[in-house]
């Protein structure tokens, strides 16, 4: 009986210890997170900023002589459809106010954010009535409203502070409970005192974003601390590897917006400029044009990417020919294999059925065509052969290409991934063909390998099981 009190009271001891844990981390994070909202708006003030500029520029059209009304009449729909809220003052103190002003605080714009707008300055905030409340964030800038310096407030609310805290606190606090129970039911932990100190700040240290904990010599703990402490060091190299991929992911996300979104912005800003000609503008807004696909073309990759990898895109399974749907593909493609003078080597003799999805299969044969016409030289020669194999059937796309060099090559399906980032960037690749390839081909059971040999060319093949011996599907 007391071996079962002394149970209860550790058990009640490490359940007081997280609470006063989670309390006060709770009580830094809302001080940190508001401290850091009220003196750095970047993460939600500066986009606000943006969209108002944007907003300001559609609005005023070139010449910026567009009066209340006709500000009135624009600024409705986008206060109706995007959420936004606007506040038009004069340099005379009348306003205008466009949007759902019911539950806004009529005192949110201040007469002196008012005065520093008119004066040409921008005005950033952020108001809460408290640490739980939703938050409305607030932009001003200068405008000019029917030849009269006005300022153009605008107001849209934004997330708690809180928001998805509740659900790491609690997976958290999960887990070093779990710890402990684990711990203390192992074996006399109270005489090990000082490894599951060693533990207990690993932990905390991982769960404040520092990945670089080792536990040294793990070998020289007892039994299943050894195995923990060993396990602990492969979970923190685990998280660390996630955590640099995570930021390359995000690094490379940006840099592929930002590449067209600058073209956007210069080219706009030069169509604005008067005496140009109509070449020089069909010209300009070619480009504009263009670098739009470019981003819509990303857009779209991603979230097939993202479908793809999360497992929700289910499998339209039926049975269809493999040997007519890539004939289907390679036709499809003789605009751009024609233009370039490729030799076509064909070998679809054999009759092949596959059950699969058809669909996803031929986004598999067009992204591999297009990256080998892409990347093949004028008057090179273009590969395409299927055979039956175990049930299933191999594919092989070859070409004459530039090759890949053997540094690139165990990298060529990774995310963003672009072994000549120059030519890539004249043909405007993203770098996720080979990844969404993969992961379609992955779906179905296979797996794509490729060779190549830098100057000499490229070789894609994938092999496609049949029924039998699909097990992931």
């Amino acid at each position: 009986m007391a071996k079962w009190k002394r149970a209860l009271l550790g058990l009640a001891g490490i359940l007081l210890m997280n609470a006063a844990i989670y309390t006060c981390y709770t009580v830094a994070f809302t001080i940190v997170s508001y401290t850091k909202e009220r003196r750095n708006h970047d993460a939600v003030t500066s986009a606000l900023v943006h969209d108002a500029e944007l907003i300001a520029r559609a609005v005023s059209g070139v010449d910026g002589s567009k009066n209340t009304e006709a500000w009135a009449a624009s600024l409705q729909p986008i206060a109706r459809d995007q959420g936004y809220r606007f506040l038009v003052v004069d340099s005379n103190g009348h306003e205008l106010r466009i949007g759902d002003w019911t539950h806004a605080a009529d005192a949110a714009v201040t007469k002196e954010q008012v005065a520093d707008v008119l004066k040409g300055k921008t005005v950033k905030d952020v108001n809460r009535a408290h640490f739980f409340a939703k938050g409305e964030a607030l932009a001003g800038i200068p405008v000019d409203v029917g030849g009269v310096k006005a300022a153009l407030f605008t107001e849209r609310e934004v997330p708690i502070l809180y928001k998805g805290f509740g659900q790491q606190l609690f997976t958290v606090f999960l887990g070093f409970l779990l710890l402990f129970v684990v711990l203390f039911m192992i074996g006399k932990p109270w005489k090990q005192r000082e490894g599951i100190n060693l533990y207990i700040s690993a932990i905390r240290r991982m769960s404040k974003g520092d990945f670089s904990v080792s536990i040294e010599k793990p070998q020289r703990m007892h039994g299943d601390f050894e195995k923990l402490a060993t396990s602990l060091n492969d979970m923190a190299a685990e998280l660390s590897h996630m955590e640099q991929m995570r930021q390359a992911f995000i690094s490379n996300v940006s840099h592929e917006i930002q590449s067209p979104l600058t073209s956007i912005r210069g080219f706009a800003r030069v169509l604005q400029q008067d005496g140009l000609e109509e070449e020089q503008r069909q010209h300009y807004a070619g480009i504009i044009e263009t670098e739009s696909v470019r981003l819509s073309k990303l857009s779209d990759n991603l979230l097939k990417l993202t479908t793809l990898e999360s497992e929700k895109q289910p499998l339209r399974l039926k049975t269809f020919r493999l040997d007519q749907q890539l004939r289907t593909t390679i036709l499809a493609c003789e605009p751009q294999w024609t233009e370039k003078q490729l030799q076509l080597d064909i070998n679809l003799v054999e009759e092949l059925t596959l059950n699969g999805d058809e669909e996803l299969l031929s986004q598999v044969w067009m992204n591999l065509l297009s990256n080998s016409i892409k990347f093949t030289p004028e008057g090179g020669t273009l590969s395409v052969e299927a055979v039956r194999k175990d049930g299933g059937a191999v594919v092989r796309i070859a070409d004459t290409g530039i090759g890949i060099s053997e540094a690139d090559l165990p990298h060529i399906f990774e995310r963003f991934f672009k072994a000549d980032k120059a030519r890539s960037r004249m043909a405007g690749g993203s770098g996720l063909g080979l990844s969404i390839a993969k992961r379609i081909v992955e779906l179905h059971g296979g797996s794509i390998t490729a060779a190549s040999e830098l100057g000499a060319g490229t070789a894609m093949n994938v092999m496609l099981p049949g029924d039998e011996g699909r097990t992931n599907m």
